[in-house]
């Protein structure tokens, strides 16, 4: 029994929430799965990570993503500086402050590319991951204080700088089609497989998908789980069975990501000259 069946605790807290969402959401529109996946992740997650709807920002203001994101709360500021947060309302967050993207989809569409389709899902992914941040490398121990002549190497199947960002893909239930009925594990699991089979072979696939409570797709090295993040061209990535334990082990392998990120800093000189309109002298980055 691992910390007191860690997983199967989660498990029975998330199938309670879902509850309890459920009597107060219909899910007919988007938004409100986004919103009661918010709530959930705030019970969950420890209080130092943010939890918003929203939008990751550049220094040099490109946007991306429109779903949820959780951020360093304690070191970072919000950019709409809304007095609380209220999951209904979108923010704008720095992508210095972003541990995580996820897509949420009350009911994931295997085939097509309309809004809740996968396809859809790993666009809005890809383009969250191509947004510039720098990378802190192995050297910084801290904000202010690196090592240079320390030397650090992960293994081949982890990122070899300390704030990689994580993505997730999580959903509800899953259909084929855009108008086909929700389907059962059983009958969509082949399906997702041979849509794994493509997702490995994109430079900015997801590092988790949860399709319903029954399966997760995680990186995989051969068939170990030697990482939480997807490397391409190291890991592929698979979809498991999970007895209903989906959203646990899901949860589970974000936990274990962010236990290994390390964020960078805001350039704040570059902020105060920017509204001051001054000139920076040298490399602001």
């Amino acid at each position: 029994m691992t910390y007191s069946d860690f997983l199967e605790e989660i498990n029975i807290r998330t199938k309670a929430l879902f509850s309890e969402i459920s009597a107060e959401y219909n899910f007919d529109n988007g938004p409100e799965f986004e919103i009661a996946l918010c709530k959930f992740l705030r019970v969950i997650l420890p209080t130092r990570y943010g939890i918003c709807r929203g939008f990751v920002v550049s220094n040099d203001g490109t946007t991306a993503g429109d779903d949820i994101i959780i951020f360093d709360q304690e070191r970072f500021p919000t950019l709409r500086l809304l007095q609380t947060i209220d999951f209904g309302q979108k923010q704008k967050i720095p992508i210095e402050a972003v541990y995580a993207y996820i897509e949420a989809k009350h009911t994931l569409c295997l085939e097509g590319s309309g809004g809740q389709s996968l396809e859809k899902s790993l666009s809005q992914i890809d383009a969250v991951k191509n947004v510039k941040r720098a990378e802190v490398p192995m050297t910084q121990i801290t904000p202010q204080v690196a090592i240079l002549s320390y030397q650090a190497n992960r293994p081949p199947y982890w990122p070899d700088y300390r704030n990689p960002l994580y993505t997730a893909i999580i959903s509800r239930n899953v259909r084929i089609k855009q108008n086909d009925p929700i389907t059962d594990a059983a009958t969509f699991l082949p399906i997702l497989q041979s849509k794994c089979v493509e997702i490995t072979q994109n430079q900015n696939g997801p590092d988790l998908i949860i399709s319903g409570s029954d399966v997760i797709s995680i990186p995989a090295v051969g068939t170990q789980v030697e990482s939480p993040f997807f490397m391409p061209g190291v890991s592929n990535f698979a979809a498991v069975l999970t007895n209903e334990r989906a959203f646990s082990a899901g949860l589970t392998n974000m936990l274990y990501a962010f236990d290994h990120i390390t964020l960078g800093t805001i350039h704040w000189p570059a902020v105060i000259a920017y509204g001051l309109n001054l000139t920076l002298v040298g490399n602001p980055e």
